[in-house]
């Protein structure tokens, strides 16, 4: 039978993101099963790293075991994160080798590369860039990992972006103030994000605070990237192009 996915998130509280995996995952469903002319729908499924009622291994054993009761033997898990940092690195391995020794000869579990390492995200992003003043700022979480930023700096770079990041240095609040001092006019801000939640919402109240700051100034606040027939259509591309 055709392998199955799992779609690992980092986890929230705010129920928003969760609701957003899961219509994807609803979503590739389909759309994978119409691509292979699959007798029965491709089964997806979602998972979190954090903030989830089991540990991530113990779901990954959960899933594997439900498709093997299915005849599925391989399932190939797609890290749902946007930089190399220790989550994407480190946390979720780690916890896909807990589930491959539960496991054993069961199913074969697979981990994809994560989905901002895959030049196929790159290009779907980069699509947004164009309708943004050519002063533009790409706005990511960041990470403290050694190396863990190099994807999206290489992204900004090839798309002339200056970069700020929310969790470290340089700030979006400094990005900005640099700008206007050069007496820019108007900023883009391009959300690196794949959905809303928490932290979109405060780097919203951040940017409408910049306002305020700089009245002179016309800051524009790209959305996330979210659910879109186009995201759909990429990770279908980047699940059909893993091979055994």
């Amino acid at each position: 039978m055709a392998d199955a996915y799992l779609l690992v998130s980092h986890g929230s509280r705010d129920p928003r993101p969760q609701i957003a995996v899961t219509q994807l995952a609803q979503q590739l469903s389909v759309g994978l099963s119409k691509s292979t002319a699959a007798e029965f729908s491709t089964l997806v499924a979602t998972a979190q790293l954090e903030l989830a009622d089991k540990p991530l291994h113990v779901q990954i054993i959960d899933f594997a075991n439900n498709c093997a009761e299915r005849g599925i033997t391989r399932v190939v898990i797609l890290p749902l994160f946007l930089i190399s940092g220790v989550h994407a690195i480190e946390d979720i391995p780690t916890e896909v080798a807990i589930a491959a020794l539960e496991i054993g000869d069961l199913v074969k579990l697979l981990i994809a590369p994560f989905l901002g390492s895959h030049p196929e995200f790159a290009k779907l992003f980069a699509q947004n860039r164009y309708s943004f003043p050519s002063q533009s700022i790409l706005l990511a979480h960041g990470s403290r990992r050694s190396g863990g930023n190099a994807i999206v700096e290489q992204l900004a770079s090839n798309l002339d972006l200056k970069i700020a990041y929310w969790s470290i240095g340089p700030s979006l609040t400094d990005l900005v103030a640099e700008l206007v001092a050069t007496d820019t006019t108007e900023i883009g801000i391009l959300a690196y994000f794949l959905f809303v939640g928490g932290i979109t919402d405060a780097i919203s109240e951040s940017v409408t605070q910049l306002k305020q700051q700089y009245p002179q100034v016309q800051l524009i606040l790209g959305e996330p990237i979210g659910n879109s027939l186009e995201l759909v259509t990429t990770i279908g591309k980047i699940l059909k192009s893993i091979e055994i």
